[in-house]
């Protein structure tokens, strides 16, 4: 069966010695990929990011600081040498897709294999206010990703490649692949195009929106479908999820103290337009904003803030995040792969990450087994020998892993008391 894998996506943000502590405790509560996101600016409001607001502000003085991903991930790998590393996400409008390709195989090498290309359609705030258009976005990943595989297999022989954003004339990538093995591939896809893309390019799957069990068996499915038609096998795709986790005494109690927090109000500006109208709201920047990725946070008009404030209700946040106990959290909408039990799925079971706390809850009996033989199981069954040349465990990140699913929680700290 399947191993649940579980990852943290941190912050990336200054100052670094959070950004370190975040990472550190993360490996020592024994996560299986440290992930960082790709940002010009966050998602928070300046105007909203104040010490008389949250705690929080006082730790992290900018939400906007962002280090720069593809720098860390170096640093990273220098340090942490059993975890797998990569952005979640980064896209090609900032970068060249034959960037993308160098930077990759790159981290691939450093870390001996364990290298993730998270990549997705892009955001505006990240586009438009630094004067790229932020248009054509499925298309664009398409071409990226068309030229990145090329560049990968091409063996070092001449590359052509015509498409509406780039040509290649005779390009050549010389770099070798870590043992001959292109780095993963994951994108964080949602919409019936995005997940084509993913059954025909991408290694893994790695949405960022909450979703039920048969919101995501269904837009698996048609990854899978994609992929046997592009001809690829789907034995060794990874399928995961980025889940957002808020912790507290219970999920509506956990909810209200967050809408305490006037950060947080503004973050419901992130959902889409259609999420405001399922509970009888309309969306303050209108009915047909399509939320995180159309947003640029610091041009929103003050009385778009007020009016959430006013409205947004914690249901409506909850539409986001799980949120409750450690046990709670890790059930309701963190499903993310079959379990191998006919027409039942697997939650995601969280390790807590700052508490080094294991948490986990089973769909079926089947699963609730399995996790009960990996609790009651020899330290020495959970962390196998590695060998002092090599990186990694192959029953891990080895060529002899069976690929499981991925949960990666997203850490955000707005001090909710």
């Amino acid at each position: 069966m399947a191993r649940l894998q579980v990852g943290v996506e941190t912050g990336c943000v200054a100052p670094l010695w959070v950004e370190r502590m975040s990472a550190r405790l993360a490996q020592l509560s024994g996560v299986d990929s440290l992930l960082l996101p790709d940002h010009y600016v966050g998602f928070v409001p300046r105007a909203l990011w104040k010490p008389e607001y949250t705690p929080a502000a006082k730790m992290i003085p900018s939400t906007d600081a962002f280090f720069d991903p593809f720098v860390m991930m170096g640093a990273m790998a220098a340090r942490y040498r059993r975890v797998r590393i990569g952005t979640g996400v980064t896209e090609a409008f900032r970068r060249h897709p034959v960037t993308l390709a160098q930077a990759f195989v790159t981290v691939d090498h450093l870390t001996r294999g364990r290298a993730i290309l998270g990549i997705g359609n892009g955001e505006r705030e990240n586009t438009e206010p630094y004067g790229m258009p932020f248009t054509r976005r499925v298309g664009r990943l398409e071409e990226a990703l068309t030229i990145i595989r090329k560049l990968w297999e091409s063996r070092g022989e001449p590359v052509s490649f015509d498409g509406p954003n780039w040509r290649l004339r005779d390009a050549l990538f010389t770099t070798p692949l870590y043992k001959g093995q292109a780095p993963k591939i994951w994108v964080a896809a949602h919409a019936p195009r995005m997940l084509g893309l993913t059954g025909r390019f991408a290694d893994g799957w790695y949405p960022t929106q909450k979703m039920t069990p048969d919101e995501y068996r269904q837009k698996l499915a048609t990854i899978h479908a994609a992929a046997a038609e592009a001809g690829r096998p789907v034995d060794r795709f990874e399928p995961a999820m980025q889940i957002q986790v808020a912790i507290g005494p219970g999920r509506q109690k956990t909810l209200e103290r967050l809408l305490k927090v006037k950060p947080v109000s503004a973050m419901g500006l992130l959902m889409p337009g259609a999420v405001w109208k399922k509970h009888g709201l309309r969306h303050p920047l209108g009915e047909a904003f399509e939320g995180f990725a159309d947003i640029v946070p610091n041009a929103v008009p003050p009385a778009a803030l007020v009016e959430a404030e006013r409205v947004v209700t914690p249901d409506l946040v909850g539409e986001g995040l799980c949120a409750g106990t450690v046990s709670r959290s890790s059930r309701p909408a963190c499903v993310t792969s079959s379990c191998g039990t006919s027409g039942r799925s697997r939650p995601a079971a969280a390790r807590g990450t700052f508490s080094g706390r294991r948490s986990s809850s089973a769909a079926c009996g089947s699963c609730r087994r399995t996790e009960r033989r990996r609790r009651n199981a020899p330290l020495r069954r959970e962390r196998p020998r590695r060998d002092r040349h090599s990186s990694s465990t192959k029953s891990r990140h080895g060529s002899a892993r069976t690929p499981g699913a991925t949960a990666s929680i997203r850490l955000f700290t707005f001090g909710a008391s």
